[in-house]
């Protein structure tokens, strides 16, 4: 074999997985579609949680835990002056990032007459920090080539095939189609992800919505010159059905000072459109300069996770085998307990039953709770009308919380005081 591991996707996993491996001295190819493989050219939150949870009313959920979303092993940020270290404790390992930073102390859901209800309650520590993605990868990529790893851009990863001996994946580059063999494969290569695709991995996988609405995606603009009058240290989120039925809008400050408006809608753009000139809203982009639009589409499916992440000697990291985001955390978390997995197999040990056993308890949507919620959610935007949304949200507003789980646990609260809606929420959840 020419390689000991072929890398398919060169995000925050791949990069991580190529860099796990040339250091611990395997022999390692990334492939990555892209030509400058940093460059971000599509929406992207740039947000790394510390502690995301969707709290309920006294910080518990119905279970008596709190509900987590995303990956939910913990992490940490250390922050110096020139430099900042991502830790990841239960894994053993920490990541160093140059990169500007900001924290977001508070989550502020707003109601379309203003009523606000917070996340978290109001103090000093951050549930996240903004950071450049841009930035962060260019470390990774940094490290990966002074590992001595092989970088090959501009080139697509098509599929794999196991062997008896290792895998074979097939490639397009600019110089044509060729197949490479190595011992075992990574797929880091997204939502959309040829190399699952290719190895089966889809075959079993939950198709959670077959006919996703046509054209559906998500945009943000970056802004400078937006005046929301609420603290900065608050990512803000305004549920106004009028405007958007599907998603919520979404204002967040970056640490360089600029404002990210976004929403996800077959109609994004009119939607943000809308809102920056809706007498309500107007006064706060009075000052404003579009600086940037940025947006992605979304594939015509959603699937389940997959269950178990391995196929042979392929093995499956971050988005590539969700149903959402494993954020950064989970990206470079999987890939990193991959590599391990992987050179235990070179080693004639287990450490494939070990990845998948690890796979199913360090994500929040191998739960039942987390479905649940994600069914509130999208209940609560497409049957509300404005006045509903705002009566929930000034029922709910002395409350610390996630409104949609508030809603969900006081249903009868609901019932009480407005049994027409009551009737309308039971509807949509069924």
């Amino acid at each position: 074999m020419k390689y000991d591991l072929i890398v398919v996707g060169g995000g925050p996993g791949g990069l991580m997985a190529a860099k796990t491996a040339a250091e611990d001295g395997l022999k390692v190819v990334l492939i990555e579609r892209k030509g400058n493989i940093t460059e971000i050219n599509r929406a992207c939150s740039q947000i790394f949680y510390t502690h995301k949870l969707t709290v309920m009313a006294g910080g518990e959920s119905d279970n008596g835990k709190p509900h987590r979303d995303g990956y939910i092993e913990p992490v940490s940020v250390e922050c110096h002056d020139t430099k900042t270290r991502f830790h990841f404790p239960a894994l053993g390992f920490s990541l160093d990032y140059e990169g500007c930073l900001r924290p977001y102390l508070n989550w502020l859901s707003i109601s379309p007459s203003g009523y606000v209800i917070n996340h978290y309650p109001w103090n000093d520590r951050p549930w996240s920090f903004y950071y450049h993605k841009e930035t962060f990868l260019a470390g990774l990529l940094a490290s990966v080539e002074k590992a001595g790893a092989e970088v090959r851009a501009e080139t697509i990863g098509l599929g794999a095939e196991n062997t008896r001996d290792g895998v074979k994946v097939r490639v397009q580059g600019k110089s044509g189609e060729q197949t490479l063999e190595a011992r075992a494969a990574i797929a880091a290569d997204g939502v959309s992800s040829k190399i699952v695709d290719s190895v089966g991995l889809n075959e079993e996988r939950q198709v959670r919505s077959p006919q996703r609405r046509a054209g559906a995606g998500f945009t943000q603009y970056i802004m400078e010159g937006v005046e929301t009058g609420l603290p900065e240290s608050s990512w803000l989120s305004w549920a106004i059905p009028s405007l958007n039925p599907h998603s919520n809008i979404l204002i967040g400050l970056s640490a360089d000072n600029r404002h990210t408006v976004a929403t996800g809608a077959t109609n994004a753009v009119a939607v943000i459109e809308k809102f920056m000139n809706d007498p309500r809203y107007a006064h706060m982009f009075h000052h404003a300069q579009v600086m940037k639009k940025e947006g992605f589409s979304l594939g015509r499916r959603i699937f389940g996770p997959i269950r178990e992440p391995v196929a042979g000697n392929v093995v499956v990291v971050g988005d590539a085998g969700a149903p959402v985001e494993t954020w950064i955390q989970g990206a470079v978390a999987s890939a990193y307990m991959a590599v391990k997995a992987i050179e235990k197999e070179l080693n004639a040990q287990k450490g494939y039953p070990e990845y998948i056993a690890w796979w199913q308890q360090a994500f929040a949507f191998h739960t039942p709770e987390y479905l649940k919620t994600i069914s509130i959610q999208y209940t609560l935007n497409a049957v509300c009308s404005d006045d509903d949304i705002d009566y929930v949200y000034k029922l709910f507003q002395n409350r610390i919380g996630i409104p949609v789980m508030l809603v969900a646990r006081n249903l009868d609260l609901i019932k009480k005081g407005r049994p027409e809606l009551y009737e309308k929420l039971m509807k949509g959840k069924q």
